[in-house]
């Protein structure tokens, strides 16, 4: 009795896993709308796009805007300096869910598989590498870009 209620107290105690959110691709070009229905936090966006661990997005992109805007060491990908200027907020969020719609030939992963996550320890195994509010966190950060 004591191991049910032990195993009980440790399931209620894990954090509430989202699934995937259903989206639609419009025209091939965009998910217009968000995967959450408000918008992200360019604050929390900028904090993911630099953190190694969660994305990689700088170690590919470079930084994407201030004086230090520059491409990353062995230009893996293109810069995102200026991309709020040149993509909506729909594409850019296309190019972070599903990049091989945009551009089959692409190296650039997609962030919204199911299954992504397969470390057993994970909290959040089977799910995507990313949620669909840290998707609109980067989406809002990546807006701000703009061309210096």
């Amino acid at each position: 009795m004591r191991f049910a209620a032990a195993l009980i107290a440790v399931f209620l105690a894990m954090p509430a896993v989202a699934e995937p959110v259903a989206y639609t691709i419009v025209d091939g070009s965009e998910i217009p709308d968000s995967l959450t229905g408000t918008p992200g936090s360019a604050e929390d966006g900028r904090v993911l796009y630099f953190d190694m661990a969660a994305t990689g997005c700088s170690g590919c992109h470079g930084s994407p805007s201030g004086p230090g805007a520059q491409a990353a060491a062995g230009e893996a990908a293109p810069s995102l300096s200026g991309v709020g200027a040149r993509l909506n907020e729909g594409a850019i969020r296309l190019w972070i869910v599903a990049p091989r719609v945009l551009a089959p030939e692409t190296t650039m992963p997609g962030y919204y598989s199911a299954g992504q996550r397969m470390e057993p320890e994970d909290p959040r195994f089977g799910m995507p590498r990313l949620t669909a509010r840290e998707i609109e966190h980067l989406v809002a950060y990546l807006m701000e870009q703009r061309a210096q």
